[in-house]
């Protein structure tokens, strides 16, 4: 076992934390562009030193804000896949819980939205591995497993989360985004009972 942290590091993770959680807040509220380091700060109620010591700028306190919500998600979705009695079903609960959050102001702002002008160099230079895709993996295996043997999960996880930001950016920018959610379920049925239906013999 580790030496236990001590009360400096304690007190140091604890206002981390603080950052991080009134950061995301803001973010949520405003988006990335309308909040300042200003504003954290004074609402979290510490020294902009602080700030400083956990991280470089207000790009990488986002980049661990980001973080957060998107682990979030991920754990939300590979429960309410691995609930599914079988895995089609898993499937489409899991994919199904994704496209729920898109509905959500702080998933919907943070993730689906800001992350893109905020972290898209570091997505580019392979910095970032989006939780999604262990999140993928998970949902997507024991269907591989049943019914796409020939098939690698690993293209097949980077294919889907193309599809899904792609459907989550659709929901996020529309103007209705419940209507908007409600047309993704149309498509996500279509693609699914096909293949379902393609790959499943006739009873």
């Amino acid at each position: 076992m580790g030496a236990k942290p001590t009360l400096r590091e304690r007190q140091a993770e604890a206002t981390r934390q603080l950052l991080v959680s009134v950061a995301r807040e803001l973010f949520a509220e405003r988006g990335y562009a309308a909040t300042s380091v200003e504003e954290i700060i004074t609402r979290a109620g510490v020294a902009r030193g602080a700030l400083y010591h956990h991280f470089d700028g207000k790009d990488a306190l986002f980049r661990s804000v980001y973080d957060a919500v998107q682990a979030d998600i991920a754990s939300r979705v590979v429960a309410a896949a691995l609930a599914g009695p079988e895995p089609w079903a898993g499937v489409r609960a899991g994919l199904s819980a994704f496209l729920d959050a898109c509905l959500e102001p702080e998933f919907r702002r943070i993730v689906i939205l800001d992350s893109v002008p905020v972290l898209s160099q570091d997505v580019w230079d392979g910095a970032i591995e989006h939780n999604e895709l262990p999140m993928l993996r998970n949902v997507l295996t024991p269907l591989v497993e049943s019914f796409l043997p020939n098939v690698p999960v690993e293209p097949l996880a980077h294919v889907a989360l193309g599809g899904l930001y792609g459907a989550a950016l659709y929901i996020a920018r529309s103007a209705d985004p419940v209507a908007a959610r409600a047309e993704a379920d149309v498509v996500l049925d279509t693609l699914i009972g096909g293949l379902r239906a393609r790959l499943e013999p006739p009873t």
